[in-house]
């Protein structure tokens, strides 16, 4: 979810933020394992380990930001922050915004 990978980061509103990091992190943790000693003769090394990473992180990304963005997206529906007509949360039954709705108020 990089200006990389063709969206740049204030596309993304409010959510851009946390999937950059996401991403980062997910880049960091693919060039360890690139350099793990664990993989002996297939370990990798130099500064063409980063860009591995992040080539396969970018590449990954969308099948697993899909499923997670299509779970947030239902639990919103279920829980909207406006709520019903009477000012409740047609799921929780509290009053709206509820706390569901809260958290995911990015």
């Amino acid at each position: 979810m990089t200006a990389a990978a063709g969206v740049a980061p204030a596309q993304t509103g409010l959510l851009g933020p946390a999937l950059e990091a996401a991403h980062r992190s997910g880049v960091q943790a693919a060039s360890c394992g690139l350099r793990d000693a664990g993989l002996g003769a297939l370990r990798l090394t130099g500064p063409g380990v980063v860009v591995l990473a992040e080539a396969a992180v970018t590449s990954a990304t969308p099948f697993l930001r899909s499923p997670l963005l299509a779970r947030i997206s239902a639990v919103t529906r279920l829980h909207p922050s406006w709520g019903d007509a009477n000012g409740c949360c047609p799921t929780c039954g509290g009053s709206a915004p509820c706390a569901t709705s809260r958290a995911l108020g990015w």
